[in-house]
């Protein structure tokens, strides 16, 4: 079992070695101090550092300068984050800046058109109730209801939590950058199926085209997490268990809105996030 050891401050100043494998990093103390070593994890603000000789120190954050210890921060964040995003099945892309990360926990009265948690209802009513965003559509818009989120992206990545509950259909819908935010393409969820299609136009003049439908069974009252990615040309995604893809150069285009879309009442979700993401080497 390999030992570890405690670093104190005075034993840090006295470690100085050079640099070797690629993985190592330059890790200055309080009093400009330098080691080389590799980050291993991060606990409890304590920092294990692998060292050229395979001996592991751990070192309180607060003994580090302020730039090496924001950076061990952000290394365990990234971790924690890319553990996360493999968790929820990513294969095409990988994430790299979070664009809106959403919980949709804050109670809220009904909203018809207005701001709800930094996304833009437009059409139906909205809420957040009992730790969850609620979209019903209204008879008199004679349309879905729609919430919207404003970004600039072109590889995209969504997660998300949702529950169908007495909803016919949602859906998650990508608009592009040209004015008025021309319809890209959607992904479609229903009890019983599944599809992907590239759409063009907006209003009156929309135009799409179904790219694969995949047969289901969902429980409306069970909450699945589900994936996007939407890497280039290709088109990705996965509800609970079940994975659907596409591809189509509208995919391509740079995305300038995404919008939650229900078809009916009753619809959840919960911790939806956007991610600009990069395509799997």
């Amino acid at each position: 079992m390999k030992k570890i050891f405690i670093l104190s401050a005075l034993t840090f100043l006295s470690i100085v070695i050079g640099f070797g494998k690629e993985s190592l990093r330059k890790w200055t103390n309080q009093e400009g101090r330098v080691i080389s070593a590799e980050l291993i994890s991060l606990v409890n603000e304590k920092a294990t550092l692998r060292m050229n000789n395979g001996r592991e120190y751990v070192i309180e954050l607060s003994t580090l300068s302020d730039a090496d210890s924001n950076y061990a921060r952000q290394w365990q964040k990234a971790k924690e984050t890319a553990a996360s995003m493999e968790e929820a099945g990513i294969k095409i892309g990988v994430p790299t800046v979070v664009i809106v990360e959403t919980a949709f926990d804050q109670q809220t009265p009904p909203i018809q058109k207005g701001m709800i948690s930094g996304w833009k209802a437009g059409l139906g009513e909205w809420r957040i109730d009992d730790g969850a965003l609620i979209g019903d559509e209204l008879p008199e818009n004679n349309h879905a209801s729609s919430l919207t989120h404003r970004l600039e992206a072109t590889h995209l990545i969504i997660t998300a939590e949702v529950q169908l509950g007495t909803a016919q259909q949602i859906a998650f819908a990508c608009r592009d950058t040209v004015p008025p935010n021309l319809h890209l393409g959607r992904l479609y969820i229903t009890p019983d199926k599944l599809w992907i299609q590239h759409m063009n136009g907006i209003a009156k003049t929309t135009k799409a085209e179904k790219l694969v439908t995949k047969k289901v069974k969902l429980d409306p009252e069970k909450w699945y997490n589900v994936t996007i990615e939407i890497i280039g040309e290709h088109y990705r995604a996965k509800v609970g268990k079940e994975e659907i893809e596409a591809t189509h150069s509208r995919f391509a285009d740079a995305k300038g809105i995404i919008a939650l879309v229900n078809k009916g009442q009753g619809a959840k979700y919960r911790n939806v996030a956007l991610w600009h993401a990069e395509a799997k080497e």
